[in-house]
């Protein structure tokens, strides 16, 4: 019962909001305690299966969805204290979009089958659009247009993929996805290639990693916090209960999957730091670190045998990235650089990220590389993946060289900040001391954390002296605004021969049919999210005509 109150709950609370006066006004206090909802299913676990018509919903924790419901419980909760004394404007859209991405996650980090899971993955995937664009600033409504045209993208990929294997399976639970004919209908055609594109755009894998750069320097800092720490996470579980290595499956997979999750990784750092705000900093580090739960990830591939250890060390990875990436976000409305205590908040984080030895970031790389090692991926990736600690480093430093700069005094520190930290320093431990992953470690395990780290000194210092004062800038977005200049150069292939000159002449091109587009766009925005909710109740429409006979 406790798993249905968890749904429940926000979602009232979300319909109430449409109630104005003192009913809102009272909904917007209680909404921060919302995700409070989360620790009794946590402490009296158990599962529970409703059949409703045409649609059968089931409800509970595992092994793979219990570590992110408790990032969920601390990271959503903390920053939803945080929301209650910093957001001012519009309020209503703010919470109203805060309550049904909590319903929709907890929905799907709860579901025990197919429609559970599609369901509550798609609204918070929606949802989230209301808090990207609270701002309502032409910058938000940007961010907010490409991250609904890259969530439909990936609903329209998973969408299908749910479609086709419902229409072979009907709605299973996920135990049983993986027995006889599930198996062998995961297996055929495009199903499980068109899920792990979906779920990736989610998580922010390059090159479908679009959205979140900009999504995350518009949006409230509690969204943010949210975007990044949680809401992600929501394409790593789609992977596991969707995604299985299956037997048969070439090892080259398993290699693709790693080699793309190092390119992320590296690719977010080296995209981040090109970037002056903060959040962006930040927003590329999460496409970073996502390349490494890839990497975690194509261990079910090389070595199909170790699925369920495979699953400890991902929850782990996810928990630890999840704790710290958010707490760093809170810091972005606490002025981190006006204190040294403050930077310290600051910092531990940060070095918890690259690996510093005995921090919650040793433990969960320590687990990656043991997975790795012991799925026989090679010395050289092996390699590529310590460095990639040497890489986080330096884009936590260039994150703590723009937090030292923001120093007004007069700001204080919000409690959940500090909090936050606490839990992301010792949260993941108490995970790994239950999951029986923790032992003392050797002094090898110690070298292997600290020489990265110490590459990374070597190479801040070199840097400072050979580049000071010189910067390598791309804009927020990359590969969007690089394709936006293009269609804008193309466009002029239409014009004279003359006009067509300007191709060659500089970015700059001034091109009236373009901006007239842009601005109809701009002005069509505000009904996007209707557009958006009539595909969802198509959607939803579909599944159960496609879906109902197998539930």
């Amino acid at each position: 019962m406790s798993s249905l109150l968890a749904v429940a709950l926000p979602f009232i609370l979300a319909l109430l909001m449409t109630v104005p006066g003192h009913v809102r006004h009272t909904v917007c206090r209680v909404a921060p305690l919302a995700p409070l909802v989360l620790l009794p299913v946590l402490l009296l676990p158990g599962e529970l299966e409703l059949g409703l018509q045409l649609v059968g919903l089931r409800l509970g924790t595992d092994a793979a969805s219990t570590p992110l419901v408790w990032l969920t419980l601390i990271a959503w909760g903390l920053a939803g204290w945080l929301a209650a004394e910093t957001i001012e404007r519009e309020r209503t859209w703010f919470w109203s979009g805060w309550l049904l991405a909590l319903t929709g996650m907890n929905l799907a980090l709860l579901a025990g089958n197919i429609v559970s899971f599609y369901l509550g993955f798609a609204l918070v995937s929606l949802s989230a659009y209301l808090l990207v664009v609270q701002a309502g600033t032409p910058a938000a409504w940007r961010a907010g247009r490409i991250y609904l045209v890259m969530a439909m993208a990936g609903e329209a990929a998973i969408l299908a993929g749910v479609l086709l294997l419902a229409g072979k399976v009907g709605n299973v639970p996920f135990d049983a996805l993986l027995a006889g004919g599930s198996a062998e209908a995961l297996a055929e055609g495009p199903v499980r290639w068109l899920l792990l594109i979906g779920f990736a755009v989610k998580l922010g894998i390059i090159p479908v990693h679009l959205w979140l750069p900009l999504a995350h320097p518009v949006a409230p800092v509690p969204a943010s916090a949210i975007l990044s720490g949680v809401i992600v996470k929501a394409g790593l579980l789609g992977w596991l209960r969707f995604v299985p290595a299956l037997e048969g499956d070439p090892a080259v997979l398993g290699q693709w999957m790693l080699a793309i999750g190092l390119v992320t990784a590296f690719g977010g750092v080296l995209l981040g730091l090109t970037q002056t705000r903060i959040k962006t900093v930040l927003a590329y580090s999460t496409i970073s670190q996502m390349g490494l739960i890839l990497c975690g990830f194509s261990v079910w591939f090389l070595d199909p045998a170790g699925r369920e250890g495979g699953v400890t060390v991902l929850g782990l990875l996810a928990l630890h990235h999840g704790l710290n990436k958010a707490a760093l976000f809170l810091a972005c409305a606490c002025q981190p650089g006006a204190s040294r205590w403050r930077l310290t908040l600051f910092v531990l984080p940060a070095l918890s990220l690259a690996g510093l030895p005995l921090t919650t970031g040793f433990l969960a790389k320590g687990e990656l590389k043991d997975a790795l090692t012991l799925a026989g991926a090679g010395d050289g990736a092996m390699l590529l993946v310590a460095l990639s600690s040497t890489a986080t480093a330096l884009l936590m430093w260039k994150a703590f060289s723009l937090a030292r700069a923001m120093n007004a005094s007069e700001s204080g520190v919000h409690p959940a900040w500090p909090l936050l930290v606490l839990a992301a320093l010792v949260v993941p431990w108490l995970h790994g001391a239950s999951a029986g992953l923790l032992a003392w470690p050797d002094v090898a395990k110690l070298l292997d954390s600290t020489w990265p780290l110490i590459l990374a000194v070597v190479l801040i210092l070199a840097a400072r002296r050979l580049f000071a004062g010189r910067q390598v800038e791309l804009p927020e977005g990359d590969a969007v605004v690089l394709v936006g200049r293009v269609c804008t150069r193309l466009a002029l292939l239409g014009r004279s021969a003359a006009d067509a000159g300007a191709l060659f002449s500089g970015w700059r091109v001034d091109f009236a049919p373009t901006r007239a587009l842009l601005a109809r766009l701009e002005d069509s925005e505000a009904r996007l999210p209707m557009v958006g909710l009539a595909l969802l109740a198509i959607s939803v429409l579909l599944w159960l005509l496609t879906g109902a006979g197998g539930g």
